[in-house]
This record gives structure tokens, sequence and C-alpha cells, in this order.
């Protein structure tokens, strides 16, 4: 018998947590568009400022049957997050700064710093062991496009002709590091990184971390100025280069920032996203700066629900075969 795929469907909920009416009715219209999973970007200073409504709505999302992934928004800086403020670990901590070979340094901390490294996998243990949790994305690392000439990078590596491959070799040991964190924590729980277009070329030595599970990318056409047909090939680009890792792949549908003229543009997305057959899809709930935002989230409910039913995750066992009664037994 062949096996069936089965294809998780996450759904980005980067929205308010306080009005538990709302997002009872949120998470059951995205459980209902066949989601599995969400993702919830949390930024430093949140759970400090209001640690009952996060617990509350993380678990109002299991109790809708969905999964919950965490992102940690901008921590050090070093990956993305839909708020757009400065990491509070780096304001404090001035001497964790990127410095370039002329000394300046850059708005982010250098995970060469076993300081920051301590902090970051505490808190990522706090979140996995006091909140209804099911796994980590990593979203857009801060690749390093800045040589780091820090005292802790020249320190680690004294040649200075090796350091740009140094600081690469580095961001892989930070992140096997982190995802193995998540593992010792909960060995059940779900790593994830997405990545954008241009950083595909990595995915050969990310898929070399065996506590990562999920590859993604953000095949956010648009954005990057790009025509639609793009998505096909970074589609392909992104599942070839998974393909044989032992790794999940996941694609990402640009759900946001569409204008009305671009709407129709959805399907057409969707479609090559699709055809590139990730193991899983992800998108956005209602998400910023659509001209026409419920149109935009009807479109794409619409899209998800054309996902063969056998290949969601909520329908795994196989049917139970009905007997066939003997006419002469009538």
């Amino acid at each position: 018998m062949l096996a069936v795929k089965i294809m998780d469907i996450t759904v980005a909920y980067f929205h308010p947590l306080f009005r538990q009416d709302v997002v009872k009715q949120d998470f059951a219209q995205i459980r209902a568009a066949g989601a599995t999973s969400i993702v919830y970007a949390i930024h430093e200073q949140e759970e400090q400022r209001w640690p009952r409504d996060l617990e509350r709505g993380l678990q109002l999302a299991r109790d809708a049957g969905l999964k919950v992934y965490i992102s940690p928004g901008r921590f050090g800086n070093l990956f993305a997050g839909p708020v757009y403020m400065p990491s509070w670990y780096t304001f404090r901590h001035p001497q964790s700064l990127v410095k370039d070979r002329h000394g300046r340094a850059h708005d982010m901390t250098c995970f060469n710093h076993e300081s920051f490294r301590s902090w970051l996998f505490k808190e990522i243990e706090y979140y996995l062991t006091n909140y209804p949790v099911d796994g980590i994305l990593i979203d857009e690392p801060r690749i390093p496009d800045i040589t780091c000439f820090c005292s802790v990078c020249r320190a680690l590596c004294p040649d200075i002709t090796d350091l740009q491959h140094f600081r690469l070799r580095s961001m892989i040991d930070f992140l096997n590091e982190l995802f193995s964190c998540v593992k010792r924590v909960n060995h059940q729980a779900k790593t994830s990184i997405a990545l954008l277009p241009p950083d595909v070329g990595l995915i050969e030595e990310l898929a070399s971390i065996a506590s990562l599970d999920t590859i993604g990318c953000h095949l956010f056409w648009q954005l990057l100025g790009e025509d639609v047909t793009a998505v096909s090939t970074w589609g392909q680009q992104v599942i070839e280069a998974v393909k044989g890792h032992g790794k999940r792949s996941q694609l990402w549908l640009q759900n946001f920032n569409l204008s009305q003229e671009e709407e129709p543009l959805l399907e057409s997305a969707f479609s090559s996203l699709l055809s590139a057959e990730p193991d899983d899809i992800a998108c956005y709930y209602y998400w910023r700066n659509n001209e026409r935002p419920e149109q935009v989230w009807q479109q794409t409910r619409g899209l998800l629900r054309r996902i063969p039913r056998r290949q969601l995750y909520w329908q795994t066992t196989p049917r139970i075969p009905v007997p066939q009664i003997a006419k002469d037994s009538v």
C-alpha cells in the first residue's frame, strides 16, 4: 500500500490575544480552513507584561485543535518579527554588538557571545516549559552579511582571512545549539526555520542539523519585487534542496500587502506553490496592508480547501471498508 503524504497547514496568527471571544472565532476559522497549527510571534518584553493573556490565548488555539509554534521575534535583532521593535537584550548589552572591520557597531547581537546564547536558550526553555507550546520557528535569521570583528570572534578565529567563513560556520553552530536546546527540553517539540529565497543556498548546511525538523521558505514574490512566476522557481529549488535529507519542507504563501489588482495572482502563486509538492504549507491570517483584507482572507480559505482532504493530518486513518452483501443472501 502506498503511503499517503500528510500535509500540515500552518497559519501565522500575529494578533492580540486579549479578547477571548474574538480569538476563539479566529481560531475556529483557521481550523475550519484545514489548518493544523498556528505560529505566534513573541517579543522579549511581552511575556513579562501579559503572561496570563499569553497562556490563555495559546491554550485557546490548543482547544481549537491547533498546534502552537512560537517564534522569538527580533531576539537579539537576529530574527524577523511582526513588530518592528529593537531587541531589549541588544539595547541593554551594547558590548554584544556585531562590529565590522572598522570597529563600527551594527544593530544586532553577535551570536558567538556565550552570555547571549545562555540568555536566549533559557528564554526558549522557559516558554516551552511554562506555556502550551508544541514547537519553535526561527523566522528569517539574519544571514552573516557583515563579517564580525568583535573581540569574541577574533579570539575564536585569530585568522582574519578566515573570519567570513568562520562567521557562517558559527551561525550553523549557533542554530544547532538552539534547536538542540529545544529537543532537550521536549524531545517531541518540532523545530522549524523559514528562509528568504536569496538564502536557499544555506539549506544544504542547515540540513546537517540533526535537531532541525522542517526547513521552509517565504515565497514572497511581490514583497521582493519579483514576478509571480518566481514562486514556481523558488519552490522547486527549496524542495529539491530539502529532498533526501530527512527533513520536511514548508512553503509560505504571500497573502498580504496585495492590491485589488494583485488579488487574482494569489491563486497563481498558490498553484505554483502546491505544484512544487511541499510537505507543508503556511500563510497568514488577516495580515498587513491588503487593500481588501476580507476578500484576501476568504480567497486564502478557498485555496486551502482545495488541498485534498486525504493529505491533511486529521484524516490519517484508512477508511473502514463497507462489506458488500451478496445478492443471494438478500
